[in-house]
């Protein structure tokens, strides 16, 4: 029994405290004893008195290391960030410079474009002045290849048949001659004939009998006078004629004018064409189809009520978006 006793006894014996159970860091490193990490840890010599370091002391001597590390990195960071900025900043003012040159240079543009088309309604005008005296007659045929051609006699006749006098009756002409040929017009096709006729109220009184009397003949081939006109003009006609197509179609009249205009008086209230640009608003007023019109002049595209539009990149807040960083140029503390 005594010895049952005993044993109990020892089997009840509190066992020795280790280490670990007095720091209670230790228990992040394991259940281990003294006597087994001395095992495991190389030699070492320590003086009389000299204590083994601390592991807390460890820890926060690593956790200094990469707060420094870190804070180095920030900083180098930011130090690329600012400069950064500092680069895009930069090229936001050189590109607001871009753009106040580029508007001055636009105004510019449609100033001269303005310039170019008074300018050009001018020589128009000028030309269709000096060309106010001139009939041009189509499809006269032309002699015979060696004999000689007398314009003048064969256009004598011509007017005073239309003026419905004697034949013989003078004209005075000032010049009179054919035309050169177009590229497009057939061999077969006579040339037209340009003439300019003294007499300015004589000529007038001529375009206005034939433009009556639609059956003019000369042996048998029809006859057709009207004015002549500047090579601008007739181009900006023929640009023009889906326009006076579609008021030919409504029996709505039209007239132009000089410088070069075409004119509709409708209702009491004047609408006109001058340049491409006025054509949209004509069509809105006269309620006409929207048709494709050639540009006669050039210059389409450059009306000065049109602004350029600014590019979404360039419309971005760039003060506001550096006002609300303040702390980005900023080095941490």
């Amino acid at each position: 029994m005594a010895s049952k006793k005993h044993r109990s006894t020892a089997r009840q014996a509190p066992a020795s405290e280790t280490p670990a159970a007095k720091t209670s860091l230790w228990r992040f490193f394991g259940d281990h004893t003294e006597a087994h990490r001395r095992d495991k840890m190389a030699p070492a010599t320590q003086t009389r008195g000299s204590q083994p370091p601390s592991p807390t002391t460890d820890l926060a001597a690593l956790f200094q290391k990469l707060e420094d590390s870190f804070s180095e990195k920030l900083q180098a960071v930011t130090a690329d960030v600012q400069l950064l900025g500092d680069r895009v900043q930069a090229l936001e003012e050189e590109a607001e410079t871009t753009e106040k040159q580029w508007a001055e240079s636009y105004a510019t543009q449609e100033t001269h474009a303005e310039a170019i088309r008074y300018l050009q309604r001018q020589l128009e005008d000028v030309d269709n002045r000096g060309c106010r005296n001139n009939l041009r007659v189509r499809g006269v045929p032309e002699s015979a290849e060696g004999v000689p051609e007398n314009p003048v006699q064969v256009l004598t006749a011509l007017f005073n048949r239309i003026l419905t006098r004697p034949l013989d009756t003078a004209i005075l002409f000032d010049r009179a001659h054919r035309a050169t040929r177009p590229r497009n017009l057939p061999p077969d096709k006579p040339r037209d004939i340009i003439c300019r006729i003294h007499n300015f109220p004589l000529k007038e009184e001529i375009l206005h009998k034939a433009r009556q009397n639609k059956d003019i003949k000369i042996d048998g081939h029809p006859v057709i006078v009207f004015q002549d006109l500047a090579p601008s003009t007739l181009q900006a006609r023929r640009a023009l004629r889906p326009i006076t197509q579609a008021l030919s179609e409504r029996n709505i009249k039209f007239r132009w004018s000089f410088p070069f205009a075409l004119t509709v008086t409708l209702q009491n209230k004047t609408h006109t064409i001058t340049s491409p640009d006025d054509i949209p608003e004509f069509q809105r007023a006269l309620k006409l189809p929207s048709s494709e019109v050639e540009d006669w002049t050039g210059l389409r595209g450059t009306s000065a009520g049109r602004t350029p539009h600014k590019p979404k990149w360039q419309k971005s807040p760039r003060k506001r978006r550096r006002q609300n960083h303040p702390g980005a140029d900023a080095a941490p503390t």
